[in-house]
């Protein structure tokens, strides 16, 4: 009787080991799913946030033009790792916990069929009991048989639920190692790749020079204001019209005034003129062909300076996929 019932503990720790397996595997499943399919709505709506960056980046003045459309194109690149993201969590890890079910199913199975045959042990151990209460030695060796069969057959089965369930035990252990750590390894390759491409972002937005989209905006507004002004002194100039047509006359000591300057400059030119100095006029040949060098190379860095700005200010998601290209 003792045998059976430390063969009773046994079986009852056997069960509790499955059904914690069953209850807390199964609810960590289930709140993983629920993880994935809300790393999914989370793309999703990513997805057209990138969509009104795009269209509101349209609106916009080139500096912060730029700074958006980088913008939207490296959040789109990000969403390409998320669906990676999504689609790993569904292999390694959401997909191998929803097997469980079936084993947890089958170790219960193999569980019940090992009650059964511990039930039918200990009926025969009752009647053998029984029968050597009524002490008949004919049906006492009968039952004794019997029940030493039903004990063989008990300890079989216990040998081979003892195998299953240690079997069980540790599937179970390296199975919740390997999910857990491929969780891990998939959470942060995907977070690993966005802090890269926000780290990118982040010093294009940096880089957004508001004050040249302000003094674009400025401008628009003071020409707007001055084609107000340049209408109402046209208004004022044609509100006069008589004395448009009849310009008061000037004195005459002014008129022979500007006669005698005239004349008197005319005649000084025309001396300067007729002694020319050589000398400087070639200083003041070099020194013109001397500015036009200065000026071309001033546009050669500047053009320079243009293209690198241009590199540094394009999205991290065009910067890759111009490495790939050069790499084919």
């Amino acid at each position: 009787m003792n045998n059976l019932f430390s063969r009773d503990i046994q079986v009852k720790t056997m069960e509790q080991t499955v059904l914690h397996a069953e209850k807390y595997l199964g609810e960590i499943c289930s709140l993983l799913a629920s993880y994935t399919r809300k790393t999914a709505k989370l793309r999703d709506t990513t997805d057209k946030l990138v969509a009104q960056l795009f269209d509101f980046s349209r609106t916009e003045d080139p500096e912060l033009q730029v700074g958006l459309k980088n913008l939207a194109e490296d959040l789109a690149m990000v969403q390409d790792y998320r669906q990676a993201e999504i689609e790993r969590l569904e292999t390694r890890v959401v997909g191998p916990l929803k097997a469980y079910g079936d084993t947890v199913k089958n170790k219960r199975t193999d569980l019940k069929n090992f009650n059964t045959d511990l039930k039918r042990e200990l009926k025969q151990l009752q009647k053998l009991e029984k029968i050597r209460l009524r002490n008949p030695a004919d049906q006492q060796s009968i039952a004794e048989v019997n029940a030493q069969r039903a004990s063989n057959n008990a300890q079989r089965n216990v040998r081979q639920l003892e195998e299953t369930i240690t079997d069980f035990q540790r599937q179970k252990l390296e199975d919740i190692k390997r999910i857990f750590t491929d969780f891990i390894t998939v959470e942060m390759l995907f977070h690993a790749k966005a802090l890269e491409v926000y780290t990118h972002t982040y010093h294009n937005l940096e880089a957004v020079n508001t004050e040249k989209d302000l003094e674009l905006f400025c401008g628009r507004i003071k020409m707007s204001d001055s084609m107000t002004g340049l209408l109402s002194t046209t208004l004022n100039s044609h509100s006069s019209p008589l004395m448009s047509h009849y310009p008061s006359p000037r004195p005459a000591s002014l008129e022979g005034r500007t006669l005698r300057s005239m004349l008197a400059f005319t005649t000084g030119q025309q001396h300067h003129s007729q002694t020319p100095d050589r000398a400087s006029r070639r200083g003041m040949e070099e020194k013109l062909e001397q500015e036009e060098e200065d000026e071309e190379e001033e546009e050669e860095y500047e053009s320079e300076t243009e293209e690198e700005q241009h590199t540094i200010r394009q999205s991290y998601a065009a910067q890759y996929a111009q490495m790939h290209r050069w790499q084919k």
